[in-house]
Order: structure tokens, then sequence, then C-alpha cells
């Protein structure tokens, strides 16, 4: 009897233990399994998004290097006529009358600025920047308005050409006031905008007329900014890079991009910055409102990485997504580890494309970077599923997400749109494979009923 009543609680406890196993391996159990992995995946993930801004933090370091040798990004204002003065003030406090040095800001009635840009590649270490020598020339005339004052020091008046980067001038630096040369100093003489170089003009009085011309190389790095002073501004630029970015205040009226360089020309009103002739004393040079024109790489390798590895979840989901379905339709089981492993391998698709990426082109990292992931997935996957047709569809789909991958990081604009249109059909491929299963039915997607 006892024996009897032994094999029945054993019998009962096996029976148990059988069910909740089934339970465990059930459809709803593993789903919430690929879940917790999917969640862990992020984990690596988000350390390789680190990995890539912490090496373009670097980058930028070495740009920033690069700059400090060659010279930085570049401001170019002038020429403009400065005309010292004495101004006499009161002090509210102590009603204290002073006498003050004060300059006058004359801009020219029109500026032409021509120049040819030379553009190479520097490299420190494994990282390179765009730098250019820009060839300028800026001519501006000049008619001294009537200004009734009696205090111009029209004998101390100078001409002057605002440079933000001073190192960046290289060989000689011309300057001419109506055609003469001039021996030329440094400064502006301008208390907010000091960087630049200024010559003495001489014999000036209200109502003359003169042009100004300067002529130099100026070095500098990622953009060249052109302040368009001239109550009228023309300004033409020509150079053999094939990808520059017109930005800036205004846009050219007319240029020309090939992959053998361009030609922009702008044409500008002084008026749509909302300043005169004359600059209120004191107040610094409005040089922001230029013409830009940069020299960026449009190819960003880390720009281009980060916005991959920002891909890696959906990229890990729809993977896990096909092989769950061979578990479901196939009745063969894949287990947790297995998961796992493949989603490292899909992790390590973004640190490999990163680290070819700095040695290489970034068409060509993708590529190689992709071929050995697809090959190592594809060859696990065919021993895990123990069927070719899996495994041809396994590779068709790794290849397809790496393809549609490549596609929307060069289709920024339609990047949403076509990651909506993936999500949509692969969901209704799921919907499609899976419509004949019983969700309800309580056993292991690689278990027979």
């Amino acid at each position: 009897m006892s024996d009897t009543g032994d094999n029945q609680v054993h019998s009962d406890m096996g029976s148990e233990n059988s069910r909740f196993m089934q339970f465990l391996n059930g459809y709803g159990v593993k789903s919430v399994l690929i879940g917790l992995m999917l969640l862990i995946m992020l984990i690596p993930l988000s350390m390789i998004g680190s990995l890539v801004n912490e090496r373009s933090g670097r980058a930028r370091e070495a740009d920033m290097k690069i700059g400090e040798v060659w010279g930085h990004e570049q401001i170019v204002g002038g020429p403009m006529l400065v005309v010292p003065y004495e101004a006499v003030e009161k002090i509210r406090k102590t009603g204290e009358l002073v006498t003050l040095r004060r300059q006058l800001v004359l801009l020219p009635d029109r500026l032409t600025v021509g120049g040819v840009i030379d553009v190479e590649s520097r490299r420190l270490g494994l990282y390179s920047s765009n730098v250019y020598t820009a060839n300028l020339t800026m001519t501006g005339t000049f008619t001294i308005p009537d200004i009734d004052t009696d205090t111009l020091e029209w004998g101390k008046a100078t001409v002057s050409l605002f440079l933000d980067d001073l190192q960046g001038l290289q060989g000689d630096i011309v300057m001419t006031v109506d055609g003469k040369d001039t021996t030329i100093k440094p400064a502006t003489g301008l208390e907010h905008n000091p960087s630049g170089v200024h010559v003495q003009a001489a014999d000036l009085a209200p109502g003359r007329s003169f042009a100004a011309e300067g002529s130099f190389s100026l070095r500098g790095m990622r953009a060249l900014n052109i302040w368009p002073s001239g109550t009228t501004s023309d300004i033409q630029l020509s150079s053999a890079w094939p990808s520059p970015g017109f930005h800036g205040r205004f846009s050219p009226i007319s240029r020309t991009v090939s992959k053998d360089g361009f030609d922009a020309r702008w044409q500008t009103l002084r008026l749509a910055q909302g300043i005169g002739p004359v600059l209120s004393d004191g107040a610094p040079l409005p040089v922001m409102n230029t013409v830009t024109v940069n020299f960026i790489d449009p190819v960003n390798t880390y720009s281009l990485t980060d916005r991959s590895v920002k891909y890696g979840s959906l990229f890990v989901l729809l993977t896990f997504a096909v092989i769950y379905l061979f578990e479901v339709v196939s009745g063969s089981k894949v287990h947790p580890v297995q998961y796992i492993l493949i989603g490292l391998a899909l992790c390590l698709f973004f640190m490999g494309l990163l680290s070819l990426a700095e040695h290489m082109a970034f068409t060509m990292a993708y590529i190689v970077s992709s071929t050995l992931i697809v090959g190592l997935v594809t060859a696990y996957a065919c021993s895990v599923t123990k069927s070719r047709s899996w495994t041809v569809g396994i590779c068709l789909t790794q290849t397809a997400l790496l393809g549609f991958l490549y596609g929307v990081l060069n289709m920024e604009d339609f990047a949403l749109l076509a990651g909506t249109t993936l999500m949509f059909v692969a969901l209704a491929v799921a919907m499609y494979l899976t419509r004949n299963v019983d969700w309800y039915k309580n056993s292991a997607p690689g278990d027979k009923a």
C-alpha cells in the first residue's frame, strides 16, 4: 500500500513538473524571454554608442589641434575706414565732464571680393581634417559723407581689415589706398574686434572718394566666412572642392557644383542687415552676418556610425523575430543562449564598422563588416536550425536588413518613412506566417503536441 502511494505521489509530482516545464517553454513565456534578451542586447549597443561618441570626441580634439597649427575657421570683414575722434561726456554720478577717445567706422559703398580656395586634408594620427588656403582680393570703394563734427582726426584715419585668426595669414599681404602701397600694421584699432590689420590713410576729408584694396592668402579649416559690409557687395569664390556647403546669412545668386569643384557668386545689400554706412561707436562689428562656404567632408564616419547604432535595437529585434518564427513554424527549439550569441554577433557588426571606417572609406568598411557578420550568423544559424531553407532565409534576412540600413543612412530625409515601412512589412510577414498558430496552446515552440 505504501509503495503504491509513493508511486502515486511521484507520478503526480512528475506530472506537475512536466506541466511546469511545459508552461516555462510555452509561447507566452518564450516571448517574454526573447523580450528580456532584447533588453540585454541594449547594454552592448549602448556601450558601442558610447564608444562612438568617445572616438568622435577624439576626432574633434584632433581637429582643434590641427586648427591650432594651421588656422581655425576664418571670418573676414572689410576694408573699412576707421577715424578716431574725441568726445566729451558727462559722468552720471559726479556730473564731471571727461574727454574720451572714440572711433568712427565708415563702411564701403561697394565691396567686391574675389577668391580661389585650395582645399586639402591634414592628418593627426588616425584623424584627418579638411583645411584650406583662401587667396582673396577685397576691394572697397568709399565716398566720405559730410559729417558735422570738428573732432574727427582725419590725419589719423586708417583702413582696417578684420581677420578672425591672424595665425592663418600666409606670405605677403598687400594693401593699397587710392592705388598707393602702404605699410601694414597689426590690429584693426577697434575695441570689440581688434584682430586684423590696418594701414594709414592720408589726405582724407568729407566728400572725398577713394578705393582701398587688400590681397592676401589666409589659411583656415571647416568654413570660410566673409562679411558683406558694402552698401552693395559682390562676392565670387571658386575651388576644386566638389562638395561645398553654402550656409551663413546669405545664399548665392548663382552656383555651379560638379566633381571638378564649384564656382559661386553672391550679391547682397547692407540694408538686409539693418545697418547703415556709419557704425555706432563702441559697438561690435556685425560679422556674424556672413556669406559662408563649408568644406566639411559630406561623409562623416562617426555621424553615420552613430546613426547606424541607433537602428541596432531594431536590427536585433527583427533578427530575433525571424528566429522565433522559425521555432513556431518548424517546431524546432532554439536555446536562449543561442539567441544571445547571435545578438552579440549583430552588436559586433557596429563595432567592426566603427573600427574599419577609421582606416578605410565608410562604404568599404560597411561592406567588409556586413560580409563578416552575415557569414558568421549564417554559419551559426545552419548549425542551430539544421535546415537549409531556414538558413538561407536567415542569410537573406540579414543581407536585406544590412542593405536597408545602408540605404537609410544615405537618405536622411526619408529615414522615418523607410523605417516605418520596414516595420509594417516585417509585421505583415509575421502575421502571415503565424496565421494558423494556436497561441493558447500551452506547448513549447519546439515541442510536438
